[in-house]
């Protein structure tokens, strides 16, 4: 079993036991909403500030950002790989932003297993190695555990909305 929380920035995430909402800075929030991001809709006809004029969508801004993870992990149910340990064992643990679906994913980075890997673990945090490009608005973060054969666990089983401003 896995329990995510994730921070953007200089933010930290905590989790334990479920998902909760978490202190970030700058307006940023991560929160249990479930369902996908919405667009809000402009009459026809009518621009506000920050749209495209061409198509009158809301014009989409980016930010570089490191991502923090932090969550729980039972290594009981599975165990971490080790030279007795070959398969059917946790390698390591990937972030991914699967705002676009499970099947769309966008691998964020891998996290290495902690030095400790017995039982229930408690706080594994990973962090991006470099900024990354995020669009503003939600954005649904998921850690997967990875086996050796390069099958993980699933996407929507470990995650966190999080909010870009």
């Amino acid at each position: 079993m896995m329990v995510a929380g994730a921070a953007i920035g200089a933010g930290r995430a905590q989790a334990d036991g479920a998902l909760q909402t978490m202190r970030a800075p700058e307006g940023l929030r991560a929160t249990e909403e479930p369902g996908a991001p919405k667009s809000p809709q402009t009459p026809p006809g009518r621009q506000t500030a920050g749209q495209d004029a061409k198509n009158g969508q809301a014009a989409t801004s980016h930010g570089q950002h490191y991502v923090t993870v932090k969550f729980n992990y039972n290594f009981w149910r599975t165990p971490a790989c080790s030279a007795k340990v070959k398969t059917a064992c946790v390698q390591e643990f990937v972030a991914y932003d699967i705002s676009g679906g499970a099947k769309n994913r966008l691998k964020l980075f891998e996290i290495p297993l902690p030095a400790n890997t017995k039982g229930v673990v408690l706080g594994i945090t990973g962090k991006s190695p470099q900024k990354l490009d995020f669009e503003s608005g939600k954005h649904l973060i998921s850690v997967v555990a990875r086996e050796p054969d390069g099958s993980e666990s699933k996407a929507e089983a470990c995650t966190i909305w999080i909010v870009i401003p």
